[in-house]
């Protein structure tokens, strides 16, 4: 029973790196000026082609997106800590849950290059 119900909360962590919880997420910073949803779209579609090249697990990635840009749009500590023991929570659920660990650092890595150059092209179009 014990086993069943970690296995549960793993699968439930790993959720907040799905493609389901970044599009909620783009549509709530909608609202917002319009570089905020750019840098999500920007970095998530480059991380879905570095996926398609090289692999990776995708909520690792996705994830990684998510705690820099909506710790940006935040713009509280607080906030930031509760996201980042989130992501290490989606991290170590993954490992639980027996994903292959070169695939999960794939996917950390590949969204950390993917988060870099979304920040950037975001950075030089709406702020020249």
């Amino acid at each position: 029973m014990k086993n069943k119900w970690l296995s549960e909360f793993a699968r439930d962590m790993v959720a907040f790196g799905s493609i389901p919880f970044l599009v909620l997420t783009i549509i709530r910073v909608s609202v917002s000026p319009l570089y905020y949803p750019m840098q999500f779209i920007i970095s998530s579609s480059i991380f879905f082609i570095l996926k398609a090249i090289f692999g990776g697990k995708l909520h690792a990635g996705i994830a990684s997106i998510l705690l820099v840009f909506i710790s940006f749009y935040y713009k509280s500590w607080l906030f930031t800590v509760f996201a980042l023991l989130t992501y290490i929570g989606i991290v170590i659920s993954l490992f639980y849950l027996n994903i292959n660990k070169k695939e999960i650092l794939k996917g950390i890595l590949l969204g950390a290059i993917s988060t870099a150059g979304g920040y950037l092209i975001v950075r030089l179009i709406f702020f020249k």
